[in-house]
């Protein structure tokens, strides 16, 4: 979801409107014109308005989607080589700055989203959403792509790539962009390859874009699953359509956050409400096995007291007036659930921590880092993200937030504006 990073080349005519929608929640462009625009998104006076919605080819008949031999064969690999992590080595929020800032990958110059698993070696896997590759690396392919990965050891950072060179999770059969949100590690399945070290697992939304920069649609939730093998490569293995297309602006966004825990697979949806002065989203839950986390029919949902199968049951974990932003972390933190996101949505200042005992809250709300969204500088911040598996100072919990520039030209000449911002938070 777009802030300045769900961009296209807008149109010349195009150029005077200022607020961008995208799969993390609204940036305003033109500064011109920016406080104008404010004070009506405030006061609830402007409606934008998303792309038309296109009748797809119709859904597969199984929820099941192809993989193709490019994203799962012997061809994908990690570039460049890395050495194996030193399991001593502690990592700050500096040192990950320093080595992202430092980075020069032909298919990865900027990216946004960054959410992260730790696999078994003690590497870390970080997968990414709207993608800016150099300029050389493919003449005959778009400067961006929907999304990728990287893979880190200490500060030596490895992209994922095939002969394609194409995205890391390629657009599903209706042609719609897919755009990770969330990613979990888990153990070897009874029926992995021998040689499986761990499995990962990614929420993805479907995206349908529009003709200009600020034109989207999510329609539905896409789960993909990677193994790892003995030469620690992850290869896309099973993807599925885990909620079915449904273009409806005020559906929720299944799989903005997820956390395992035990045998279940929690998984977080974000629901814009279109009232007027929030802004804020309401955060739902529901749970899969975690040996059908691909099975839409075995999804339960919260409705305030127990766990069912009827989605219309559902009813809000978080509401939406100290609500999240569409995309967000929930991780299981020493046995307590954490939330991490911006206290009171995509445009708002500060981020935050959401604490429980319980998957399902009551959460407790404590404002815990500014991260200025940057309407009134051109320099944007957004989607917070925690990665508390990430071992970091002791006593703290590193974040990151997604960054990018109001001038598509501008992240272009100059990626480096458009790379994550690591911090560190007191551990809740």
């Amino acid at each position: 979801m777009a802030p300045a990073h769900r961009i296209g080349r807008p149109r010349p005519a195009e150029r005077r409107l200022v607020l961008v929608i995208g799969h993390h929640g609204a940036v305003l462009r033109r500064r011109v014109v920016l406080l104008p625009l404010v004070g009506l998104l405030l006061t609830g006076c402007l409606r934008l308005e998303a792309p038309e919605a296109e009748e797809v080819s119709g859904e597969p008949a199984e929820t099941l989607l192809p993989v193709s031999e490019a994203a799962s064969g012997g061809a994908v690999r990690l570039e460049p080589s890395c050495p194996a992590p030193d399991p001593g080595e502690v990592l700050g929020a500096d040192d990950y700055n320093e080595a992202f800032e430092d980075a020069d990958l032909p298919y990865w110059q900027s990216a946004d989203v960054g959410a992260s698993a730790v696999l078994s070696d003690g590497r870390v896997v970080w997968m990414w959403g709207d993608t800016i590759r150099e300029k050389e690396v493919e003449p005959e392919m778009p400067r961006m792509v929907d999304n990728s990965m990287l893979v880190t050891s200490g500060t030596c950072i490895s992209q994922l790539v095939d002969d394609e060179h194409g995205p890391a999770l390629p657009r599903d059969p209706n042609r719609l962009s897919v755009w990770p949100m969330s990613v979990n590690r888990i153990d070897p399945r009874p029926d992995d390859a021998a040689d499986v070290t761990d499995v990962l697992v990614v929420f993805c939304s479907r995206v349908q874009r529009g003709d200009r920069m600020w034109d989207f649609i999510v329609r539905g939730t896409t789960v993909a699953v990677y193994t790892v093998g003995a030469d620690g490569v992850p290869r896309l293995s099973d993807a599925a359509q885990l909620t079915p297309d449904d273009a409806n602006l005020g559906a929720i966004h299944w799989g903005a956050a997820s956390a395992v825990d035990g045998d279940w697979f929690y998984v977080y949806g974000s629901r814009n409400t279109g009232q007027a002065y929030v802004y804020g989203h309401e955060l739902y839950a529901a749970r899969l096995p975690i040996g059908q986390v691909m099975n839409r029919n075995a999804m339960q949902y919260w409705d305030g007291r127990s766990w069912q199968g009827d989605s219309d049951r559902v009813v809000p974990v978080i509401g939406a007036d100290t609500g999240v932003a569409q995309t967000l972390s929930v991780d299981l933190v020493d046995g307590r659930y954490v939330a991490y996101s911006k206290l009171g949505g995509d445009l708002a200042d500060e981020a935050a921590t959401w604490t429980s005992d319980s998957p399902t809250g009551p959460f407790v709300v404590q404002p815990v880092l500014s991260s200025p969204a940057g309407q009134d500088t051109g320099y944007i911040q957004y989607t917070p993200l925690a990665h508390p598996d990430v071992p970091t100072t002791p006593g703290q919990m590193l974040v990151s937030v997604s960054r990018n520039v109001d001038d598509y030209e501008l992240l272009l000449q100059r990626p480096q504006l458009g790379r994550p911002l690591f911090s560190e938070v007191p551990r809740p």
